[in-house]
């Protein structure tokens, strides 16, 4: 028994060192003996041209950064061409058809990414080629790209963008070699064009801000440039991919609209607060922040305006408007008859009318009115009853003095008394009792003067204040239905930019695996 698995193991290691002989034969054959030149194109004769195939297998679509204006993505590269020289008969290598073999000992086309951001035009990985016995090289190198990606900022953050990865050859011209599309069996047997960019479903990673909408492939040939160009010819992928908007939803936008909405709370302050300029303004520098948060994300350009840009400085001028409101209203409410004057048309305008369009009411005055003249006082009546049975005309003021001093028990001061009845002249008299009431009366209309004086002040001042607050629902009535509408509008203007149905303007076809075609 160990004798039989002895001579097992002899035949597995004389196949195995077989086998490896026959490729080191062949590797020797195709490389030694028919003096392969990896320098040379692989052609018959020098006006041949030798046809590159390319295709491009998406990993991942690592980030997009608007600041850079850079794309990164994890992609395979997918080479093929036909090289006479490294075919063979695999019936003479023990049925060897294929060999995979560094890529350094055989010719490679230079194909590179023209518009990389980083200087960076090689792979990242040289993989082995692999070499069938017809000739064909067929070689998947890995690559992680920085390409460059013109930003359109005109609607961030409901914006989409158009990226593309562009290869040419930097060694050979269009009359050297010929880049194409590569081509692929379908399963009903017929051969297509591979249009698109091939996406694993298994071996792809999502990106959570951008989302793919189309991903063309397309051979461009430029007739104005020569064919000794190598400008000439080139092969371009498009990533036309649509931003995820929801993080900036609720990180940015959200929280502007509810703080600019907060300036209208403004015109429900009252001017005594002393917080009306301080609300309009802290909101004015909380959408500066935001404005500086936002130029961070984007490039620094002059070519357009974001979206949230135009939204942030139309809220920046609607609360410096609401700013300069509360300089007017606060103007308004402390003005005092001894400042300013006040007219008629203006008390009647922005008192009587204007409140009543803007459906303001005023409380009722809760003050009683007297309809006719007040009641004396008791002692009044008193003492005219008294001057009445003296029948003396004595001056209110003395008949009281002399109540007075009766009632502590001092001697009565004698008033003259003048008695109708020994008037001799009524003019006499008048004059008296004129001179004696005069001071009282002078005093008593001053008091009177004042109270009215004061009294017209106050109303006048009220007055003021009501102004004050007519143009603060005007204002409010005003700024905040253009506020409403101005950001309804312009965040549906970014809401309704979707990329276009097709790839390409004017090009019906759509370039999805359903629809292939062969070109």
């Amino acid at each position: 028994m160990d004798l039989l698995v002895s001579l097992i193991a002899i035949f597995i290691l004389a196949s195995e060192c077989q086998g490896r002989n026959e490729e080191e034969r062949l590797i020797n054959f195709l490389f030694k003996e028919r003096g392969y030149n990896k320098e040379l194109r692989p052609v018959q004769n020098k006006d041949d041209v030798v046809q590159v195939n390319l295709g491009m297998t998406l990993s991942n679509l690592i980030s997009l950064k608007e600041v850079d204006e850079t794309l990164l993505t994890n992609v395979w590269i997918e080479h093929g061409w036909d090289d006479p020289r490294l075919s063979w008969n695999s019936s003479e290598f023990d049925g060897i058809a294929e060999l995979r073999l560094p890529p350094s000992m055989v010719w490679l086309p230079d194909i590179v990414l023209e518009n990389n951001n980083d200087a960076q035009f090689q792979v990242a990985y040289y993989s082995n080629v692999v070499l069938y016995e017809s000739g064909f090289i067929y070689w998947l190198p890995p690559a992680i790209f920085r390409s460059s990606c013109t930003i359109n900022v005109n609607y961030f953050p409901f914006d989409w963008q158009n990226c593309t990865l562009k290869f040419s050859s930097l060694t050979y011209n269009a009359k050297e070699i010929s880049m194409h599309l590569k081509t692929e069996e379908g399963e009903n047997g017929e051969y297509h064009t591979v249009e698109w960019i091939i996406i694993d479903p298994e071996g792809f990673t999502e990106n959570g801000e951008w989302e793919i909408i189309h991903k063309p492939a397309r051979r461009n040939t430029y007739k104005s440039i020569p064919l000794d160009s190598n400008k000439h010819q080139d092969i371009t992928f498009y990533l036309i991919i649509k931003r995820k908007p929801l993080f900036y939803i609720v990180n940015i936008i959200i929280p502007c609209v509810l703080i600019s909405f907060m300036a209208s709370l403004v015109y429900f302050l009252p001017a005594d607060s002393g917080e009306k300029m301080t609300l309009s303004i802290s909101v004015l520098l909380a959408q500066s922040v935001f404005l500086l948060l936002i130029s961070q994300r984007l490039p620094e350009t002059s070519m357009a305006v974001p979206l949230i840009v135009k939204y942030l400085m139309f809220i920046m001028v609607l609360v410096t408007v609401v700013v300069l409101n509360c300089v007017i209203v606060l103007n308004l409410h402390f003005r005092t008859p001894s400042t300013h004057i006040m007219t008629a048309w203006t008390k009647d305008f922005f008192l009587v009318k204007l409140p009543r369009i803007l459906l303001m009411s005023r409380p009722a005055d809760s003050e009683p009115k007297w309809d006719g003249a007040l009641q004396r006082r008791s002692s009044s009546v008193g003492y005219i009853a008294k001057a009445d049975e003296y029948h003396c005309v004595k001056s209110r003021s003395e008949l009281m003095f002399e109540q007075q001093s009766r009632r502590h028990g001092m001697e009565t001061r004698v008033t003259p008394a003048i008695c109708k009845s020994n008037l001799d002249d009524d003019g006499e008299v008048t004059q008296q009792l004129f001179t004696e009431i005069k001071p009282a009366v002078d005093g008593a209309n001053y008091i009177v003067k004042h109270m009215h004086d004061k009294n017209d002040y106050n109303e006048e001042k009220d007055s003021w204040s009501g102004i004050a607050r007519t143009v603060d629902r005007l204002c409010f009535y005003l700024v905040t239905p253009v506020m409403t509408l101005g950001t309804i509008i312009i965040f549906l203007m970014g809401i309704y930019n979707h990329p276009p149905p097709l790839p390409f303007e004017g090009d019906s076809h759509n370039y999805l695996e359903s629809n292939s075609r062969l070109i």
